[in-house]
C-alpha cells in the first residue's frame, strides 16, 4: 500500500466505495418520493458496484456479520425447500421458458441476499472520510424529502399529481396520496442515523433540529394516512431515549421483547379470538385495523394445520379474500408460510442483531440508540404493513444497515 493510499489516521482510502455510498444517498430521496419500488434495483446495483471494493482485509473486518448472514442463508434455503409443498410454487416448465420468473420469490430472496449482502459488507468498510461525506448527503436528502412529504400532505398530493401530469402519466388524487405516503417509510428508518449525525456535529440547537425532523416525518405520515411510520417514530423514539438514558440494560431488554412476537404471535392471536378480546377490539378500531384483525384471526387458524413446516413460501397469496396478498404482520406471515422453523430463524437473526447493538451501546450510547431505534422502527412497520418478501422493503432494511454504519463512522470522525 502506497503512502498516497493511506489517510493520516491509518485508514485505507475508499474513494470508489465513498462514491457508491454518495450515489446511494442521492438516489434515496428521489426514489422515496417518485418510485419507492425502485429501492430493490437500486440496492442490487449498489451491491454490484460495491463488489470491487471488497478485499480480503475488508472481509476480515466484516466477520461479525457472518453469523446473521448465515441465518439468512439458512432461511433462504428453507424457503427454497418449502417450494416442494407450497401451493404457490411456480411452474418449473414456465420458468424454463422465461415465464413466471418474477413470481419465483425464493430465487429472488437468494439473489437479494447476495447483492444486498455485498452492498452492506462492502460499504461497511468505508473510511471515515468517505462515510462523512455520504452521511451529510443522506441528512440533506432526508430533510428535503421530509419537507416535501409534509407539503404534499397538506396539498393533498398536489405536487405529486403535478409531476405525474408533467410526464404524461396522470394519477387519481387518492392513489397519489397513497404514493406520497410511501415516502414516509424510508424516512421513519433513516431518521435515526440522521439524528446520530446531527448529534455528533455538536452545534447548538441540534436537539431541536432532531425533534423537528422527527416531528415532520410523523406529521407527514399522519397527513398522508400512513399510520405505521407514525408508530415507528413514536416507538423508535422511546427506544432511542431509553438507550441514551439507561444504556446496556435497556438494550438487553429489547432482545426478549423483539424475539417474543416471532415465537408467540399465533398463540397470542388465538387467545385473543377465543377469549373475546378481538371481538371487543372490533368495536373500537377503525376499518383498516378491523380488517387486520380478521386477517390475523384467519391466519392463526391456518397456521395450526402446518405449524412446524408452514404452508410454503408465498402460500399467503392463495387464500383469496381472507388474506389479500399478505398477512400485514411479519411474524404471522413467517409462521403461515415457513412455520416454526422460519419464525425461529428470523427471531434468532434479530436477536443476533440486537446482541451486536448491545456491543455498540457499550462503546457509545449514541451509536447504540441509533441502531436500536432503527431496528425497532423496521420491526414496527413490518409488523403492521408490508409483506415479508417485498423486494423494496427488504432493500430498505439493507439501506438502513448501511445508513447506520455511515452515521457511526461519521460520528467517530467528529471525535
Amino acid at each position: 500500500m502506497t503512502q498516497d493510499e493511506v489517510l493520516g489516521e491509518g485508514e485505507r482510502r475508499t474513494r470508489w466505495l465513498g462514491g457508491v455510498a454518495v450515489f446511494l444517498m442521492v438516489m434515496t430521496p428521489l426514489l422515496g418520493y417518485l418510485a419507492p419500488l425502485g429501492f430493490a434495483p437500486l440496492l442490487t446495483l449498489v451491491g454490484l458496484l460495491a463488489i470491487p471494493g471488497l478485499t480480503s482485509s475488508s472481509l476480515a473486518r466484516s466477520r461479525p456479520a457472518i453469523g446473521p448472514m448465515a441465518l439468512l442463508a439458512v432461511l433462504v434455503v428453507w424457503a427454497l425447500i418449502s417450494l416442494s409443498w407450497s401451493p404457490a410454487a411456480p411452474d418449473v416448465e414456465r420458468i424454463k421458458r422465461g415465464k413466471d420468473i418474477g413470481n419465483f420469490t425464493a430465487l429472488k430472496l437468494l439473489l437479494q441476499l447476495v447483492f444486498y449482502g455485498a452492498a452492506v459488507a462492502a460499504l461497511g468498510t468505508m473510511s471515515r472520510r468517505s462515510a462523512r461525506l455520504a452521511g451529510w448527503v443522506m441528512l440533506v436528502g432526508v430533510g428535503l424529502l421530509a419537507l416535501i412529504g409534509v407539503l404534499d400532505g397538506l396539498l393533498k398530493a398536489g405536487i405529486y399529481q403535478a409531476a405525474r401530469v408533467a410526464i404524461g402519466d396522470p394519477i387519481r388524487p387518492d392513489l397519489a396520496m397513497v404514493k406520497v405516503s410511501l415516502a414516509m417509510y424510508p424516512l421513519a428508518l433513516l431518521i435515526w442515523p440522521c439524528a446520530r449525525i446531527l448529534d455528533a456535529a455538536g452545534f447548538r440547537g441540534r436537539n431541536v433540529l432532531i425533534a423537528l425532523l422527527a416531528g415532520a416525518i410523523a406529521l407527514g405520515g399522519h397527513l398522508t394516512g400512513a399510520d405505521a411510520p407514525v408508530a415507528a417514530i413514536l416507538l423508535g423514539g422511546l427506544t432511542w431515549l431509553g438507550v441514551r438514558v439507561l444504556g446496556k440494560p435497556f438494550t438487553r431488554t429489547l432482545i426478549p421483547i423483539v424475539v417474543t412476537p416471532f415465537v408467540f404471535a399465533p398463540m397470542v392471536v388465538l387467545w385473543g379470538v377465543r377469549s373475546g378480546f378481538f371481538s371487543w377490539l372490533h368495536v373500537l378500531v377503525p376499518p383498516s385495523w378491523d380488517h387486520r384483525l380478521n386477517i390475523w384471526a384467519f391466519t392463526a387458524d391456518q397456521i395450526l394445520h402446518h405449524a412446524l413446516r408452514g404452508w410454503g413460501i408465498d402460500a399467503a397469496r392463495t387464500f383469496g379474500d381472507a388474506i389479500p396478498l399478505h398477512t400485514h404482520n411479519a411474524a404471522m406471515q413467517l409462521w403461515l408460510e415457513l412455520g416454526a422453523v422460519g419464525a425461529a430463524l428470523v427471531a434468532a437473526f434479530f436477536a443476533w442483531v440486537l446482541y451486536r447493538v448491545v456491543g455498540w451501546t457499550e462503546e457509545s450510547r449514541r451509536d447504540g440508540a441509533m441502531a436500536a431505534a432503527a431496528t425497532v422502527s423496521y420491526l414496527v412497520i413490518g409488523g403492521l404493513s408490508f409483506g415479508v418478501w417485498q423486494e423494496w422493503w427488504l432493500a430498505l432494511g439493507a439501506l438502513t444497515v448501511i445508513a447506520c454504519g455511515v452515521a457511526q463512522k461519521t460520528g467517530a470522525a467528529f471525535r
